[in-house]
């Protein structure tokens, strides 16, 4: 039976959900923790002063998004965890891996965002030198 169970910490409400089946991983990230988009990236060549702003913001907001996001998922496996030991069920680990291949994957994003960035700035200066 599925049934979920509700914790409060830290003035937040999180909701856990214990596996339907308990040998199947999870394949996406529980519904209260959404992965952000990355921006789009600038052509520091040709952009104005004002887009290279603009994209500055839009990469710090993301990296900031993408930090609630993954602190999401840690505490979604820790209220798994919890939910399954007062239940005296099985955590199944392989829930655990699938969520740290998420978090993974969003820090190469993160990454990705930020050299993409770093190389407009330079491509910016390269082209409107002081």
């Amino acid at each position: 039976m599925f049934r979920p169970i509700a914790i409060v910490a830290a003035g937040l409400s999180l909701l856990a959900f214990p596996a339907l089946a308990q040998d199947a991983p999870i394949a996406t990230a529980p519904a209260m923790c959404e992965a952000p988009a990355a921006p789009g990236t600038v052509d520091g060549a040709t952009a104005s002063m004002e887009e290279v702003l603009a994209a500055k913001s839009a990469v710090a907001a993301f990296i900031a998004s993408s930090d609630v996001y993954q602190s999401c998922l840690v505490d979604d496996i820790k209220v798994r965890r919890a939910a399954a030991k007062a239940a005296k069920t099985r955590f199944d680990e392989a829930e655990a891996k699938a969520v740290t291949q998420m978090i993974n994957a969003n820090q190469r994003d993160k990454e990705q965002v930020g050299k993409a960035f770093n190389d407009a700035v330079k491509a910016y200066k390269a082209a409107h030198p002081a």
